[in-house]
């Protein structure tokens, strides 16, 4: 399913939470007072909703829209900006949106996604694609994962030899980051990208 903002992810949530106490989803007008906001701005976030697949609509119902029943248990996990699988750069530290997956793809205590930028990684890893990462600070060898160097943040495979820790991308032109052991106190591991979510249409 698609990116969610965090207003949408909200909605949705009341959404849940009111049908499955009542068994019918509440109406537009106790949504716009549930969040004190005017009918039209809840109406825009039906339509989202229900182009976005969280919401169907039902014919000949009072409530004329339902919940798109899942296919099973599912996680609403953040999305961060842009990541840059090139050079290191700043990425924005608050979420930009949030996507519901499948529980068997987004493991772990601390899940979130990171949209990518840069062709370092391609083909594995394709620019716009949005990796699932697990927050964990040790990799093994040739695994892939997200990585702090000071205050910029990189996406790269991870190998040790000897003192080194190189970074490198899956594109031979692109120059691997070698570090010393002594500019390994400027790095840490920030996770490992565990998947690869990629939608079929913007959000």
């Amino acid at each position: 399913m698609q990116t969610l903002t965090l207003r949408q992810k909200q909605i949705l949530e009341y959404l849940r939470t009111y049908q499955g106490e009542h068994g019918y989803p509440p109406s537009f007008r106790e949504v716009a007072a549930h969040f004190k906001v005017n009918l039209g701005t809840v109406q825009d976030h039906f339509k989202a909703l229900s182009r976005k697949g969280y919401l169907t609509k039902t014919v000949n119902r009072s409530r004329g829209l339902s919940l798109t029943p899942l296919p099973g248990p599912m996680r609403t996990v953040p999305l961060y900006g842009a990541i840059p699988a090139g050079a290191p750069r700043q990425i924005e530290e608050a979420a930009e949106g949030y996507v519901t997956l499948p529980e068997t793809w987004a493991r772990g205590t601390e899940i979130f996604l990171l949209r990518v930028r840069g062709e370092s990684m391609s083909p594995y890893i394709l620019a716009g694609d949005q990796v699932i990462v697990r927050r964990q600070n040790r990799l093994s060898q040739g695994e892939v994962g997200v990585f702090r160097i000071g205050d910029e943040i990189t996406l790269k495979r991870y190998y040790q030899e000897g003192n080194q820790v190189i970074l490198k991308g899956d594109q031979a032109e692109f120059f691997p980051l070698i570090l010393s052991e002594e500019d390994l106190e400027a790095v840490s591991i920030l996770g490992k990208v565990i998947g690869i979510y990629r939608p079929l249409e913007a959000g």
